[in-house]
This record gives C-alpha cells, sequence and structure tokens, in this order.
C-alpha cells in the first residue's frame, strides 16, 4: 500500500488557532510565524463553547483547539466524518474527560499549555505526517474495497470471454489484464466498460 510522503516544512499554511491562553498566545504566534505559518489567533473565554469554521482545507490549514473550552462532539456536517486538516489539542487540565472531547475531534497531537516555543515544531511535525499518514490509509481502503465491489464485472468479463472463444479461466483472465494495461486502466473498470458495451450489443 503507498505511504505517506513525510512532512518536515509547513511553510504557507495557515495555523487557525482557538484558545483563551491570553499572553501565550503571542509566543505561539511569534513562533508559528518564524516557522513560516500565518497565524490566524481566535481568543476566546475559559469555558466558552467553540464553532468550528467552516472552509478548512487539508493542504492549507492545521488547527490548535484548546481543550479548556466546552467543545463540540463532531466537525460541521460538510466535512463528513473525517477531521478536515491535521489538529492539534492544547491541553492544560489533563483530565480525562477534556481529553477524550479532543480525540472525538480526531487530533493527531497534543501541545501542552503554558505553551513553550521548542515544542511547537514537534506538536506540527506529529499532527501533520499523523493526518497524511491516516489520509493514505484511509484512501487505500476505500480503493481496496471499490475494487472488491466491482470484482464481479471481472468475474462476468472472464466468463464472457471463455464462452466467446473457447479459451480457459487463466487465458481469458491474461487478455483482460494485458488489455487493461495497454489502456492504462484497472482491470475492473476494463471489464465494467467491456461488459457494458457487451450489453448495449445485445451479448451477456
Amino acid at each position: 500500500m503507498k505511504t505517506a510522503r513525510i512532512t518536515q516544512n509547513f511553510r504557507g499554511r495557515t495555523a487557525v488557532v482557538f484558545s483563551s491562553e491570553g499572553r501565550s498566545l503571542d509566543l505561539l504566534e511569534q513562533t508559528m510565524r518564524r516557522l513560516g505559518l500565518e497565524a490566524d489567533i481566535r481568543p476566546l473565554q475559559m469555558r466558552q463553547s467553540l464553532e468550528l469554521p467552516e472552509g478548512l482545507h487539508r493542504d492549507h490549514h492545521i488547527v490548535l483547539i484548546d481543550g479548556d473550552m466546552s467543545l463540540p462532539d463532531a466537525w460541521p456536517e460538510s466535512y463528513g466524518a473525517e477531521t478536515p486538516c491535521p489538529t492539534i489539542g492544547l491541553v492544560g487540565i489533563e483530565a480525562p474527560s477534556r481529553l477524550k472531547a479532543l480525540l472525538q475531534l480526531g487530533v493527531q497531537a497534543f501541545l501542552s499549555k503554558p505553551i513553550h516555543s521548542g515544542s511547537v515544531y514537534s506538536a506540527l511535525y506529529l499532527a501533520v505526517n499523523e493526518f497524511n499518514r491516516m489520509d493514505v490509509l484511509h484512501r487505500g481502503l476505500h480503493d481496496l474495497s471499490d475494487r472488491r465491489r466491482k470484482r464481479i464485472h471481472v468475474i462476468r468479463a472472464v466468463t464472457a470471454l471463455m464462452r466467446q472463444r473457447g479459451l480457459s479461466e487463466d487465458a481469458a483472465y491474461s487478455i483482460l489484464r494485458k488489455d487493461s494495461m495497454r489502456e492504462r486502466v484497472s482491470i475492473e473498470d476494463h471489464c465494467f466498460d467491456l461488459m457494458h458495451a457487451l450489453s448495449d450489443e445485445g451479448v451477456s
């Protein structure tokens, strides 16, 4: 299965920070800018309910969420079931309920409060690369599921070719595989198109 490329440079991204940390937010903003990120600081009051924003992009944003605030159960529905971008939880009080709330939002790394500049890069590194790793895994699982669903078309195409040309199963499959490679598509998609064309011609 494909592996995610390791990211070490975060220049050009925007770090959206939701926190009640006060003065330490200035240190966080300075550190972000030194690392090449644009800092979008959104200070909130302690225990204030957080509304997560729309329009975040996986390659452009990193979100930092203060676990001491009142957190929603999930991201907005527009993002579906996945975390939309790398996400870091800011942890002050290490209460299991607050850690659980951050995990439910899909955070990939934690950054302890009060914030120290020396720990920011490690949290960014872990969050971005863990997000990328999970994204590759999810895409791979989706591709495998899609290929399994389409496998019936391969069986039907092999059977049709065996009947039409008097071939063995292995010989029919080999022809279909070579044809799909020549067309640079998966054998499942090639067989789907082939069976659809035969269906239009009235051949089953």
